[in-house]
């Protein structure tokens, strides 16, 4: 009897699975933030968390369509976060690997008149911080294929459950790129605003930073998945991956 074979779009899930599989075997609440570290090494750790934590794109500019949709899950690292005078008295516990990951897992879904809509779930990995993210992406110009696409970007982030340490964040972009048949590379920037609160035993600490962003990737365009590349760029540059599915 003949095997029937498996529709690509489950071996697509299987590897969302198999991804978000990996991540959840870091060890849980290996680290937390301390409540009542000194002010002003929480201002220099919302600084950088902040930046870390961004709602990056990771995706071109051109609209998906009516018909369009995008499921992901990646992961963004910098190295250098625990190497930083901040860890020793605003991370309790050790980082897993050494650096600090936040993991995101999200869907995308295209709307009349150029129009993205998306949310998106993170949580630093190893640690107590959990994220809750939306995207709405206006293609200004579309882009085809001769020409680029150019979109506005806005964004919201906020923690989930928070303990300590509480961030919301909004953000806004302008995002270029160009389409090949295999290859989508993109580029952007903008300007983030990320308001911190710490509550701790013997304080509450509250911190408001705006900063610029700067990033650039490339997406490998295969018939399932589509593979990104993202270097950005706010406190420090950092480096990401996403791996999604989608039409």
């Amino acid at each position: 009897m003949p095997m029937k074979s498996r529709k690509p779009s489950d071996q697509g899930v299987r590897a969302l699975l198999f991804f978000l599989a990996f991540c959840a075997a870091v060890p849980t609440f290996a680290w937390d933030v301390n409540g009542d570290a000194p002010g002003a090494d929480f201002h220099a750790f919302h600084r950088r968390f902040s930046s870390d934590a961004y709602h990056y794109p990771r995706h071109g500019a051109a609209p998906l369509g009516l018909t369009g949709f995008d499921v992901f899950v990646d992961v963004a690292v910098d190295r250098g976060f625990d190497d930083e005078p901040f860890a020793g008295t605003v991370i309790d516990g050790s980082l897993s690997g050494g650096f600090l990951s936040v993991a995101r897992v999200g869907v995308r879904k295209g709307l009349p008149g150029g129009f993205d809509l998306g949310v998106a779930y993170g949580q630093t990995l190893g640690g107590d911080v959990k994220l809750a993210s939306a995207d709405l992406q206006w293609a200004i110009i579309k882009g085809g294929v001769l020409s680029p696409a150019l979109s506005v970007r806005v964004t919201g982030t906020e923690t989930l459950s928070p303990r300590a340490y509480d961030l919301r964040q909004y953000g806004a972009e302008l995002l270029f790129s160009k389409g090949f048949t295999v290859l989508t590379p993109f580029v952007g920037a903008g300007i983030v605003s990320s308001r911190g609160k710490l509550d701790g035993s013997l304080q509450s600490l509250r911190e408001t930073d705006t900063q610029g962003i700067a990033y650039a990737g490339i997406t490998l365009n295969l018939l399932l998945p589509k593979i990104t590349v993202e270097v950005e760029k706010a406190e420090v540059v950092q480096a990401s991956v996403r791996v999604g599915i989608g039409l």
